[in-house]
């Protein structure tokens, strides 16, 4: 039974982590929710761009992301989206 239950839960932990969103589908989706049809943010581009990023690309978007937010909150820009940072 020990043996089973070990199978059980790597089976489980690899199932959640495929459909884990990643640093750019968050990035995308912050951008998206809170800064659609503002100047300089094209959303469909965004999406584009980042569908199937690549690790290093991940990294960027995490980037990206901490300084939109940073900028955002020093702006007084205040977005309810909960992108997992």
């Amino acid at each position: 039974m020990g043996r089973w239950m070990t199978v059980a839960g790597m089976a489980m932990l690899l199932g959640t982590a495929c459909f884990e969103e990643d640093s750019c589908d968050r990035y995308v989706e912050y951008i998206c929710d809170c800064h659609d049809g503002e100047d300089g943010y094209d959303c469909g581009e965004l999406q584009r761009i980042y569908a199937d990023a690549d690790p290093t690309l991940q990294d960027q978007c995490q980037t990206d992301l901490t300084a939109q937010k940073d900028q955002d909150e020093a702006d007084g820009v205040s977005c309810a989206v909960d992108s997992g940072l």
